[in-house]
């Protein structure tokens, strides 16, 4: 299980759902016959199914996802083994000096703002091409939706669909947990917040500048 303070637990089921959305990647874990792990970063479906709904899917929904045959990966996965999905969006350091405290006990430090959502489940290995076709298509389709034209995976010729699905391994996740956590100055107060953010600003770093945003939405800052 992943460690989380309460304060940093989110259990909003549209924020979490929301953010894996927009991730849609994540690192594929599973562990080898010799209880080695084994990572691959992937892009994924999840069919998100809420708790209290699940009554035909084993608990939270269905991931989906696939990697090429020629990685060793899946050669070492057996059907019904665990897997997790690690879903992360971009971090940000935080200096201490943004917190009005310090000026006066210097008892803060430095510290990483992030945010995760961890899904796990059983995995189930596929290799018939109509079940892997499904999958490639529904990556397309998800991450083409957005574009002004989007292509579709049908305009594609036919053999050259098949050679690709034949070099591809499918996989499905049956998602019985779901743990996130944002950990995004929820300790502090909002002047700190508020501080912490415009310095954020200041900077030019990507994942400073994607945190800072997030803690603006999320505190309405």
């Amino acid at each position: 299980m992943m460690y989380i303070p309460p304060a940093y637990e989110i259990t909003e089921w549209n924020e979490i759902t929301s953010f894996v959305s927009k991730a849609r990647a994540g690192e594929f874990v599973t562990v080898k016959r010799d209880g080695t792990p084994e990572s691959t970063t992937l892009p994924f479906t999840w069919y998100p199914n809420r708790p209290e709904q699940a009554a035909d899917v084993s608990g939270c929904g269905v991931a989906t996802t696939h990697m090429a045959r020629s990685n060793p990966q899946w050669r070492e996965i057996e059907n019904g083994a665990p897997a997790l999905i690690i879903v992360s969006g971009p971090g940000a350091y935080i200096s201490p000096t943004n917190y009005a405290a310090t000026a006066f006990t210097n008892k803060d430090v430095g510290t990483w703002a992030y945010q995760t959502v961890h899904l796990r489940g059983s995995v189930q290995v596929l290799h018939e091409p109509a079940e892997i076709l499904q999958i490639v298509s529904d990556l397309q389709r998800d991450h083409e939706a957005d574009r002004e034209a989007p292509w579709d995976l049908s305009l594609a010729p036919r053999e050259f669909i098949d050679e690709l699905v034949r070099h591809v391994v499918g996989f499905t996740v049956q998602i019985d947990s779901v743990e996130a956590k944002f950990k995004l100055d929820q300790k502090k107060d909002i002047s700190d917040r508020k501080v912490t953010v415009e310095d954020l600003l200041k900077s030019g770093r990507p994942g400073d500048l994607a945190i800072a945003a997030e803690m603006k939405r999320l505190f309405q800052i």
